[in-house]
Formats: C-alpha cells, sequence, structure tokens
C-alpha cells in the first residue's frame, strides 16, 4: 500500500485504504459513518473491502463531511478515489500536473515514489512554504 506521513502515521493514497484510515482515526464504526454520510451501512462494508468502486462525488463529499476532514484531509480522501480536489479544479489543470500523476501512475517501487514524493516536496518549498508540504 502507497502512503505518505501525517502526524506521525502513514496516510495510505489508495481508496479503500484511505477512507479506513480516516474512519479509524476518529474511532468510528463502519455503521455509525454510514449513518452520518447518509449510506446504507452494507454498501460502506462493500466500499470498505474493496468490493465496489470508488463512489460518485457526492458519496465521497458526504463521507468527507461525516469524517468531518480538514481541507487537505478531504483532498486526499477525494484523491484517493479519483477525483480531483476542489482546490485544484480552481486552477485549472496543468501538464506538470499530468507528468506528476503519470510518474505516480508508473510502475516505480513504493521507495522509488516516496523518492520522487520528496524530491517533488523539495521543489515545491523553494516557492511555497506551507505546513502541508511537509507531508512526505
Amino acid at each position: 500500500m502507497t502512503s505518505i506521513e501525517q502526524e506521525g502515521q502513514d496516510l495510505p493514497t489508495v481508496w479503500p485504504q484511505t477512507l479506513i484510515f480516516f474512519r479509524e482515526r476518529i474511532n468510528s464504526s463502519r455503521n455509525s459513518l454510514a449513518i452520518k454520510a447518509g449510506i446504507d451501512p452494507s454498501y460502506l462494508l462493500r466500499i470498505e473491502h474493496g468490493d465496489r468502486e470508488p463512489p460518485k462525488l457526492p458519496i465521497v463529499k458526504a463521507l468527507s463531511r461525516a469524517l468531518r476532514l480538514v481541507p487537505t484531509d478531504r483532498d486526499s480522501l477525494l484523491v484517493s478515489a479519483g477525483y480531483a480536489p476542489p482546490r485544484l479544479q480552481e486552477i485549472g489543470w496543468d501538464p506538470s500536473f499530468e507528468a506528476v500523476a503519470r510518474v505516480l501512475n508508473s510502475d516505480l517501487s513504493p521507495e522509488e515514489i516516496d523518492q520522487f514524493r520528496k524530491v517533488i516536496t523539495l521543489i515545491a518549498k523553494c516557492w511555497v512554504s506551507e505546513p502541508t508540504l511537509d507531508r512526505g
């Protein structure tokens, strides 16, 4: 499982492990989360077991609200489900994003992906100093 470091814990970057990570982080049961998100508990079980593809965007957003995710965590959940985070939608698509996505979706080993993320984070810090860049 690919992950990035967050608050001393490994945050998975693939669906459904990212969803499970956030649910377990707040010590919520599947049933409780499903009720808060307005979805059937058995559907959430199938999502978490990987028996279903990531749900449609409104359901991912409902799960994000039910989990009370901060914006960066919400973005992580959206990306793991295959959706662009709102901030990326606002600035629009850029060929550099596609280049990074191609590398991250290539056949690199987990160690190589971690190295790539560290390099990108170091480069980004040359222009922006944000705590969210210190995840990897």
